[in-house]
């Protein structure tokens, strides 16, 4: 009869060291995928870079897995063959679905936006005639991350001039694109 109860108590003592190991290995998994949702990120469109002369560089704070948000800078260098905003601040509020929860705030996503901006309408005068323009607007993306850290986004968006000036001289047009394949990283 001791033999029987040696191996039982083996057995039984076996299966509960086992148990104890799934337990942690969740355990620590569970804490892993918290650590790894950063709450801050910074991008950089290339698109800007390659298209035209032009710099624009944005900030995201993520609120959760799935919203954040944020600002964007775009600076013009050149004569504005692409778009006739030569400078902008563009605050942004996104709204991200069907992400996986782990790295949180990625998937597509949803923006609403607005856009603070000089622009130059008139094309034929040689002076420097920039107008101030406030514009909201919708855009519509994706973004990846990696486990480093790092982004990958593309993005377009459409939003409308509020700030109507008809003059004989120029012609503006009431609306303005917001396009992007930006690269950036999480911390």
């Amino acid at each position: 009869m001791s033999p029987v109860f040696f191996s039982l108590g083996i057995f039984c003592s076996y299966s509960q060291g086992y148990e104890e190991d799934i337990n942690v290995y969740k355990n620590v998994n569970q804490f892993e995928e918290v650590e790894l949702f950063e709450k801050n990120e910074i991008r950089l469109n290339a698109l800007d870079l390659i298209v035209q002369p032009a710099l624009s560089i944005a900030y995201e704070r993520l609120l959760s897995e799935s919203n954040g948000y944020g600002v964007s800078l775009f600076v013009n260098f050149g004569d504005a063959e692409f778009t006739k905003q030569n400078f902008s601040i563009t605050p942004y509020y996104r709204f991200y679905f069907l992400n996986r929860k782990d790295y949180g705030a990625n998937g597509l996503f949803v923006e609403a936006f607005s856009s603070f901006s000089t622009v130059d309408f008139d094309e034929e005068s040689s002076s420097n005639s920039n107008e101030f323009q406030f514009s909201m607007g919708v855009g519509l993306g994706k973004k990846w991350v990696n486990q480093n850290g790092l982004t990958f986004e593309l993005f377009a968006g459409v939003g409308r001039y509020f700030i109507n000036r008809e003059t004989e001289d120029h012609n503006q047009p009431e609306a303005h694109g917001r396009f992007g394949i930006s690269i950036g990283k999480r911390f």
